[in-house]
């Protein structure tokens, strides 16, 4: 989040980076036993806002600019989005990942869903190579 954090300062200067989020890994797999409407609606903005991001740091690639300026852009990408999905998966197959991921991993639940979701996709679906 740091090198994210660097381009984000860099970027716009005054901008605030949030402390907290709204919802904990816990609130997050209530959604997923209670209210499953909410919980693809929640796994859906996180996913859109992953994709988002994605496109905001890949547009930190320069042409002729430093290997070592294509590493932060890489570390970035792999920490928002270091996950390969099917473009055949469905979001309610994205939120069942994300969910049994909560349900199996107690002790991960009081995370940020963001993060969470990140490194659950990641172990499901990791890219190619990776």
């Amino acid at each position: 989040m740091t090198i994210v954090s660097a381009f984000a300062a860099s970027a716009v200067g005054a901008a605030e980076i949030p402390r907290t989020s709204f919802y904990s890994g816990n609130d997050v797999h209530g959604l997923c036993q209670h209210d499953r409407s909410s919980a693809f609606a929640y796994v859906a903005g996180l996913y859109d806002e992953a994709a988002h991001a994605a496109l905001i740091v890949d547009g930190f690639r320069v042409p002729n600019r430093s290997p070592q300026n294509d590493a932060l852009v890489e570390f970035a990408l792999n920490r928002i989005v270091g996950y390969c999905a099917p473009t055949h998966a469905t979001l309610e197959q994205v939120t069942d990942v994300f969910c049994k991921y909560l349900r199996e991993a107690p002790a991960e639940q009081d995370g940020l869903p963001a993060i969470l979701f990140s490194q659950d996709l990641t172990k499901a679906w990791p890219c190619p190579g990776k």
